[in-house]
């Protein structure tokens, strides 16, 4: 399949070269100058697989010895690309043939690692932000205010009630609640 500059009869005779090996042969040829057109003419491969394959010489050597030695099909190969460090790749990599899943099983697994990774981010960026200490609460008991006058006008009758006790406020909004669908069926 991906011979490049070979004749027929010795092409059929070669078994298909492993998706890594293709790969690496790939990157050879990128870095001789080749266009990715010539490469997808050359293999046989389009150019979207090409530039899939030519991504997987991104992962180190150990992992992509791993890969080949334990079979690992070449889209699951291709999902572990998506996990932004090595540590993660060859864990998620050792699980996948340990418990021997399907492509699918491993995509999966691959993606739901992939998001703790983007939430875990999420949550170390949301760490670092400052929160301004408002003593004044003014702005807010404003805001409370607002909200019962919003509730008022779109038809929700809401009373707000405020209080100051022993140098403490309370304010309490009542309001009618709205009975739920199981609960209105129980009474007929």
């Amino acid at each position: 399949m991906l011979y490049p500059m070979q004749t027929a009869p010795a092409i059929a005779q070669k078994p298909p070269m492993h998706y890594l090996d293709s790969a690496e042969l790939l990157l050879r040829l990128r870095a001789q100058g080749y266009a990715w057109a010539d490469m997808s003419r050359l293999t046989g491969l389009s150019v979207p697989q090409v530039s899939a394959r030519l991504r997987l010489c991104e992962m180190d050597d150990a992992l992509r010895a791993y890969l080949r030695r334990e079979s690992v099909p070449e889209k699951t190969a291709q999902a572990l690309l998506l996990l932004p460090d090595a540590v993660t790749r060859h864990r998620l990599a050792r699980r996948i043939v340990r418990e021997r899943l399907c492509i699918r099983d491993a995509v999966l697994l691959i993606g739901a690692a992939r998001h703790k990774n983007i939430s875990r981010e999420a949550q170390k960026t949301h760490q670092q932000h400052v929160i301004t200490l408002i003593r004044d609460v003014r702005p807010y008991r404003n805001a409370i205010r607002d909200i019962v006058a919003q509730m008022n006008a779109a038809g929700v009758h809401a009373n707000l009630t405020e209080r100051r006790q022993d140098g403490m406020q309370e304010l309490t909004i009542v309001y009618a609640a709205r009975r739920r669908r199981a609960e209105r069926h129980q009474g007929m």
